[in-house]
């Protein structure tokens, strides 16, 4: 007579372990690059924001006689930009349109970006400078 073995199929508790302990190891290893893509990525929306702010300031300008607004929320009221991100800049006013190109009219508000700041410039630059 042949006995008729059952083979139990499943993890055994090391094998469990092992695999928990490799994903584990890919989380640690994938957690500062996961932070470094975060960090880029913001540092790029307010990149984006900040040139629509330009645009709208030109804009502005263009239509009032090459007068920048008193704040920044006129541009968001007079529809010249669609976002309310502009509450997240600080915007420098007394300027025109004929002021000197490397005037800088918008920055970053502090403590946005841990190692520098955006700075929007009259002449529609936007340069990312070390504090």
């Amino acid at each position: 007579m042949h006995r008729k073995q059952k083979f139990l199929t499943g993890f055994t508790l090391t094998e469990l372990a092992f695999v928990v302990v490799i994903v584990i190891i890919f989380i640690v290893l994938l957690t500062p690059f996961i932070h470094n893509i975060r960090a880029r990525a913001k540092i790029i929306a307010c990149e984006e924001d900040l040139q629509e702010i330009g645009l709208g300031l030109k804009l502005y300008a263009s239509e009032h006689e090459g007068k920048f607004p008193s704040n920044l929320s006129e541009l968001v009221e007079g529809g010249y930009v669609e976002t309310e991100k502009v509450f997240d800049y600080h915007y420098t006013t007394g300027y025109t349109a004929s002021s000197s190109s490397d005037a800088a009219i918008v920055f970053d508000k502090l403590g946005k970006h841990k190692e520098a700041k955006h700075v929007l410039y009259i002449g529609g630059d936007i340069k990312w400078e070390k504090k």
